[in-house]
């Protein structure tokens, strides 16, 4: 078997290929980023360089294409802009690849809103080109997590096939994991700044902090929050800004300021005392602004084209300050359950926790949590975040291609 690893990253699809059939014989890897092409090249003996997709000419022929195309165009992490997107029109490249080289076989992996967006049209299309080229084409939403990893990943594969249509219906799953299965507890470094992690650690006893978010955009009762991080405010201070937290949510407020309810309004000192109604609440306002805990804006409304923006008549009100982007974490992972989403963005704000350390995970765990075996190399001057931020995962390309290639 002939195949080509097109937007490779990590060589997710090809570590899954390679258990298959390991004699597969690779023509072209081809990535843009120079950490995930220096990788790929150590873990699969090659010297490929850094390579835009457009430049690609006529190639050999091949029985299989795998790609992995840019994500960002499609992602609720992004802007959503789909075939706008100049990354977006990556898939059109793989088209003409695939009319000019007709493969038997042709595996794609995108995040999960390429159902949902644009109602699903950008999906449709993407089907509809293939079917237009001669393929039969079929796609569904799997999770990492079903798949014996500990991660929350939910991913579309679109499967070509020449012949007839592939059933994803009977991709076989594997028995679950969890995070404590592939945790590396003897590194009990702190890479995270010492004080932070000190008042982490003072707030509860260590084993109660698995599973909290850090974040000041929402409640509930595992949620670390910048009030409860700062010795110097009261509990009177710290009951305040739990109620602001909750009340800016009601959609009653919209109502009575007569514009359309958005997530989190800003609420007037007089809005405010009609649920906390004590002595000097002016000055608790005060204070806690000047702390930069809270701030003081105009509520938002709707523009003629559908966009938020400030009501220029509106009475500014208090809002919460601060969001998950202030911390230097965001998550504290529970080794008795699975992590979320690895993304680009955020997984250098994902914690582990220990006796007397917290830590952010390693390069080792991020390639656990991502279902690539131990015997996978990584080299520590690559951005090894972003590199697992956009990976697929092996095990579920293993299940997918298993069925593809058998069907």
């Amino acid at each position: 078997m002939k195949f080509v690893d097109i937007c490779s990253g990590l060589g997710g699809f090809r570590v899954a290929l390679e258990k298959i059939v390991p004699e597969a014989e690779c023509l072209l890897s081809a990535d843009i980023k120079a950490d995930a092409i220096k990788t790929y090249n150590l873990n699969f003996n090659e010297d490929n360089k850094t390579t835009d997709l457009y430049d690609i000419k006529d190639l050999p022929p091949f029985d299989l294409l795998m790609a992995g195309f840019p994500c960002q165009p499609f992602s609720s992490a992004g802007q959503k802009k789909g075939f706008d997107d100049q990354r977006g029109g990556v898939i059109f490249k793989i088209l003409e690849i695939c009319q000019k080289s007709k493969p038997r076989y042709v595996v794609l992996e995108n995040v999960s809103n390429l159902i949902t967006i644009n109602q699903g049209e950008s999906l449709r299309r993407i089907v509809a080109e293939f079917r237009n080229i001669g393929y039969h084409v079929s796609y569904k939403k799997f999770n990492s997590a079903d798949f014996g990893v500990p991660q929350v990943r939910e991913r579309v594969f679109v499967v070509c096939h020449r012949d007839h249509e592939v059933d994803l219906e009977a991709v076989e799953t594997r028995d679950p994991v969890v995070l404590g299965d592939v945790l590396e507890m003897d590194q009990q470094y702190t890479d995270l700044p010492p004080d932070f992690v000190a008042k982490i650690l003072k707030l509860h006893n260590k084993s109660s902090l698995h599973g909290y978010r850090v974040q000041d955009k929402r409640g509930g009762g595992k949620n670390i929050h910048s009030w409860d991080l700062d010795p110097d405010l009261t509990e009177g201070d710290k009951t305040l800004m739990n109620l602001i937290m909750t009340e800016r949510r009601k959609k009653k407020w919209a109502a009575e300021k007569g514009i359309p309810w958005m997530d989190g309004m800003p609420l007037t000192a007089q809005e405010i005392k009609t649920f906390h109604d004590v002595p000097g609440l002016q000055g608790v306002l005060d204070g806690l602004t000047e702390k930069r805990l809270l701030r003081l804006e105009k509520p938002k409304t709707l523009d003629e084209n559908g966009k938020r923006v400030y009501d220029t008549e509106g009475i500014p009100g208090y809002n919460i300050c601060k969001g998950k982007l202030s911390f230097p974490i965001s998550n504290i992972l529970d080794p008795r359950g699975t992590s979320p989403t690895l993304t680009a963005t955020d997984c250098n704000k994902l914690a582990v926790i220990g006796k007397g350390f917290m830590r952010k995970l390693t390069p080792r765990e991020m390639a656990r949590i991502s279902g690539f075996p131990d015997t996978y190399q990584l080299l520590p001057e690559c951005n090894n975040f972003d590199l697992f931020g956009n990976t697929v995962v092996p095990p579920v390309v293993e299940a997918v291609l298993r069925q593809t290639l058998d069907a």
